[in-house]
């Protein structure tokens, strides 16, 4: 599925990024923030009313703001604690105007407007007796968040509550807060309120906070075994999980005829991952399922904004059955035949005319999302291919987002397609990306794979078959695109075995 996120910060470049990097470092370098907010969100047992408030260091903002429409709907009283003033909103902005250094501002929030509205599902959604909520429905908070300045989140439940946030979550002075951080405040990002337990799964130098929704109608130690593998198959593809933490949301009750009918990666407020589960499919239709995976696999790349998504849902689509070949859990063969037959599907689907570019901008209208995705992972595999042929086998897809995530994995920016490509080159020394772009994605030409298929030796058969041959020109990097012979790569199963599963322990 595609990832959701939409930013309002479209002409941010690289450049920012390296800018607010070094900002931040130097920031914090020290260990606080010059400037931190605190807000205190307590929720009733009946998961219906939220009750903030927020207290402001130094001077206030003179405004907040609330990412999403159905915000204005939910609100009820704002007042300025300490004095009778009250505040109103116009749409998604509150005007505070000029308030005394430190004040504190008191709202409440009805979700139960949210929850018995057909037209705002997705604002907040009731998951047996617990609750998954829009993150900009209710949080009220400066629109921009200065290089020195952050906001902490201290939550106050009613006993066996917990709760699921994308946010940093660190001890401050014995209590456990959640950091907000710098990312576009109108990133997309959910909550979930409930009686749950958190569960972290360790990789190395990562963790994975697991939210299972409606326990009772999860075979929790299934869930939580298809999820460590998938985590484990990413880190095959360079030896490390791509980011540091990741909020895993997984909700019950979907329709469909497979497992995991729908998914999708959300950006706001840090990095999580939603997966809509049918538990009434065979429990191993679950085990074999390739979700996780896709949606995982696109950690590996920073948000690509939505005009490109033929990058993102493309790297996706290939490294999905690359990444479950190294795990082990399918074959070369195998993953080979998806991966054709994905081709297949995408060069015969609609949207033919248009180049690579115009078919993504229009996709949601038309429909368009084999062409999509399949000529996008097309393009990875025809990078992939070309950048071990000219390095001779020193350097991959692999190696090439190894040193991406090294140096650019900062999850508050968005990247261009033509951005991403251009940074690819310079870390590889190649011109790959650069005319593999300059190639597809403004032309209506297909990727033509015939050639690549003929030097790493896949022929395809009259019955659709995918036969592996033995003396093509290219077998040895073939072979090495699905077994992971990267530098520094983990052995297939061996990231999986160090996966550790735990309660939240805060």
């Amino acid at each position: 599925m595609s990832e959701r996120a939409r930013s309002c910060c479209d002409k941010l470049r690289i450049a920012c990024a390296v800018a607010l990097t070094a900002c931040l470092s130097i920031a914090f370098a020290h260990g606080e923030p010059a400037r931190l907010h605190h807000y205190s969100v307590a929720i009733d047992e009946s998961l219906v009313t939220l009750r903030v408030r927020a207290c402001f260091s130094g001077a206030p903002p003179r405004r907040l703001v609330a990412a999403s429409i159905d915000a204005e709907d939910a609100l009820e009283k704002v007042e300025l604690e300490g004095a009778k003033r009250a505040f109103t909103t116009n749409g998604t902005e509150m005007r505070l105007g000029s308030l005394p250094d430190g004040a504190c501002i008191a709202y409440a929030v009805d979700l139960g407007r949210l929850t018995t509205s057909s037209s705002k599902a997705r604002a907040a959604q009731r998951v047996g007796g617990d609750l998954i909520t829009d993150l900009g429905t209710w949080f009220w908070r400066p629109d921009v968040l200065e290089a020195d300045e952050d906001i902490d989140v201290e939550f106050v439940l009613p006993a066996g509550m917990s709760v699921s946030t994308p946010w940093q979550v660190t001890a401050l002075d014995g209590r456990v807060v959640h950091r907000v951080g710098h990312g576009p405040y109108d990133w997309p990002a959910a909550i979930a309120f409930g009686h749950f337990s958190e569960r972290i799964l360790e990789l190395p130098q990562a963790r994975l906070r697991i939210a299972l929704l409606g326990e009772s109608k999860l075979d929790q130690a299934r869930i939580t075994n298809w999820l460590r593998r998938a985590a484990a198959a990413v880190t095959t593809l360079y030896g490390r999980f791509p980011v540091p933490a990741v909020q895993i949301i997984v909700v019950p009750g979907a329709r469909g005829n497979e497992a995991v009918p729908s998914a999708y990666v959300l950006r706001g407020g840090g990095l999580s991952a939603h997966f809509f589960v049918n538990q009434n499919r065979p429990g191993e239709e679950l085990d074999a399922d390739w979700t996780a995976v896709h949606e995982l696999s696109h950690l590996l790349l920073p948000y690509v904004l939505s005009t490109d998504a033929w990058l993102s849902e493309g790297a996706a689509s290939y490294l999905e059955h690359v990444l479950r070949a190294r795990a082990g859990s399918i074959g070369a063969q195998e993953a080979w035949q998806h991966i054709h037959e994905g081709f297949k599907r995408g060069m015969q689907s609609g949207a033919r005319g248009q180049s690579l570019a115009d078919a993504t901008e229009r996709m949601y209208r038309s429909g368009a999302f084999l062409r999509v995705y399949w000529e996008g992972a097309a393009i990875m595999l025809l990078a992939d291919q070309r950048l071990r042929s000219r390095t001779g086998d020193s350097q991959s897809l692999g190696s090439a987002l190894d040193a991406l995530q090294r140096c650019c994995l900062s999850p508050d920016v968005g990247w261009t397609g033509r951005e991403v490509f251009r940074k690819l080159d310079e870390l590889t020394g190649t011109t790959v990306f650069a005319e593999l772009y300059e190639e597809y994605v403004h032309s209506a030409t297909l990727p033509d794979i015939a050639e690549t298929d003929q030097l790493l030796g896949l022929q395809q058969m009259a019955d659709g078959r995918v036969v592996l041959l033995e003396d093509a020109p290219q077998r040895a990097a073939r072979d090495a695109i699905m077994r992971g012979a990267e530098r520094g790569s983990t052995q297939p199963g061996h990231a999986a075995g160090a996966a550790q599963v735990s309660p939240d322990r805060q």
